[in-house]
């Protein structure tokens, strides 16, 4: 028996998002479609953080355990072969326990938002054409850092999650939201920016936040949308940072 872990980078315009959904196209759904091919057995994949439909991945991680004796490298080259919008970037032979969701520290998360109009990126950013207070958002970054119960901040999930780190960087007329923490709720992310977009526009104040974290307030209205949004890495216990020894003749 192996224990595989794949780290894949995936473009979510064209999909439903990760999950399996009848009659739909899914990440999961193209790759575990292959692996069945590749291996001639029924592969079942773990993920560390399931991607609404459209939400993309620099570095999403998965894992599967398979009866095949196929080493990872060579299933690394079979995937090869996935559609054009799916990219295996590693296949790593794990132990056995490692599980890609329940073992992860933390995750993190980019939201691009694009203070103008373009053709071209339009399936990667969030379009925002409307006047941003850059700085009175960046000064509410802190009000997210810490434990919070994210209720109001989220679709349907509750819980309670701890952002470790939340920065934001401007380049141009292009906003970088950075968010790391430990778990995060269904949609909490792209929640969150709305929430920050509509206080950037003047129509909310910091207590507003405030008291969503405190579960006083209202759900706010604003989510933003799905394209402005990547997993960009997965962080793990150092024991699972082992990479295979064929990783650079990929």
């Amino acid at each position: 028996m192996q224990n595989i872990k794949l780290e894949i980078e995936y473009d979510g315009t064209n999909f439903y998002g990760w999950s399996i959904q009848p009659h739909k196209r899914t990440v999961r759904g193209e790759i575990e479609l292959k692996l069945n091919e590749i291996l001639q057995e029924k592969i079942k994949l773990v993920v560390a953080g399931r991607t609404d439909a459209g939400t993309h991945a620099i570095c999403q991680v998965a894992n599967f355990t398979t009866t095949s004796n196929l080493s990872a490298y060579s299933i690394k080259k079979a995937l090869l072969k996935l559609p054009r919008d799916i990219y295996i970037k590693s296949a790593t032979q794990m132990p056995l326990e490692f599980n890609s969701r329940r073992d992860a520290l933390s995750r993190t998360y980019l939201y691009r938002i694009l203070l103008n109009r373009s053709p071209i990126l339009h399936t990667r950013v969030w379009e925002y054409t409307y006047k941003l207070d850059i700085d009175r958002i960046k000064n509410a970054l802190p009000l997210f850092l810490g434990t919070h119960q994210f209720d109001l901040l989220a679709h349907k999930d509750t819980g309670e999650c701890k952002v470790i780190r939340f920065i934001l960087t401007q380049q141009s007329n292009e906003l970088n939201f950075e968010i790391e923490a430990n778990r995060f709720l269904r949609r909490m992310v792209r929640m969150i920016i709305g929430v920050l977009v509509t206080l950037g526009r003047g129509k909310i104040d910091e207590n507003d936040i405030k008291e969503a974290l405190e579960l006083k307030g209202k759900k706010p209205c604003l989510c933003a949308v799905s394209c402005g949004l990547y997993l960009k890495e997965v962080n793990y216990k150092t024991k699972y940072y082992l990479r295979c020894i064929d990783r650079d003749k990929y």
